[in-house]
């Protein structure tokens, strides 16, 4: 019986420009990442890396997206899940979640954020 694997990178720290106003343009804040992506188990056990998702590629597209500037997060999450569909087709699941850690909201006590979900 085949299964599902998912691939998880959780509580990514990055530091970033993304943002709608020129003091997070011009400052940056930190973003807080989550990213699961599922593909299907090999009938065979996996004793290579070439046999699996990489996990260290999918932390380098993830680093690279996040340091291209964007005014808006669903804009980000969009580019970053097309581009991970992209470099590994069999993906079958894929989610991830941005907040930003100090968003620009007066008296908020808290993380905003956006997450999307894409299932092939």
């Amino acid at each position: 019986m085949q299964g599902q694997i998912t691939l998880t990178l959780l509580e990514l720290r990055f530091f970033a420009y993304h943002g709608l106003y020129v003091k997070e343009q011009q400052e940056g804040q930190y973003f807080l990442v989550d990213l699961w992506i599922t593909y299907p188990e090999l009938d065979k056990t996996v004793h290579q890396l070439d046999q699996t998702l990489d996990y260290t590629v999918v932390f380098g597209k993830l680093k690279e997206q996040m340091a291209n500037p964007r005014h808006l997060l669903e804009d980000l999450a969009q580019s970053i899940l097309s581009e991970l569909k992209e470099l590994f087709p069999p993906i079958t699941e894929i989610r991830i979640h941005i907040q930003k850690e100090s968003a620009p909201v007066s008296d908020l006590d808290g993380r905003l954020g956006v997450q999307l979900t894409r299932l092939y």
